[in-house]
């Protein structure tokens, strides 16, 4: 979870998979504040700001759906790893695709397409436009 509005697309997703499927929903906000020599060292006041500004996220979204039991971690690194870890033994990979622009729209953000690639359990991938229509 990014904290984008694109993610309450997801996490509505999310619950209802959960919901559907009788399980818990772990929700994972990879993070990591990029530089030339790589990744900022994770330090634990950034990680509480992460995990109460998650919680945040997820507020409204438990009150909808009250029998899912939710788990929230920040994990600290880069998103296609962590959420490929967060993965294994999962029954499912929900993520989001962000599309900026025309083109950008009509292919995979960096994230989801390399989880299409190296997911290690079914994957769905939320675009917005997806649930607009539905």
């Amino acid at each position: 979870m990014d904290g984008s509005p694109q993610a309450q697309y997801v996490l509505e997703s999310a619950f209802a998979e959960a919901e559907l499927r009788g399980a818990v929903l772990r929700t994972v906000r990879a993070w990591a504040w990029p530089h030339a020599g790589g990744f900022e060292p994770a330090d634990a006041e950034g990680e509480r700001h992460q995990l109460l500004e998650l919680k945040e996220t997820l507020a409204g979204h438990r009150e909808r759906h009250p029998d899912v039991p939710v788990v929230a971690d920040v994990v600290h690194g880069h998103p296609v790893a962590v959420l490929r870890e967060a993965a294994q033994g999962a029954d499912l990979l929900v993520v989001g695709s962000h599309g900026h622009g025309t083109f950008a729209r009509m292919i995979l953000g960096s994230v989801s397409q390399a989880l299409v690639q190296q997911s290690p359990c079914p994957l769905i991938v939320v675009r917005r436009e997806t649930i607009a229509a539905s």
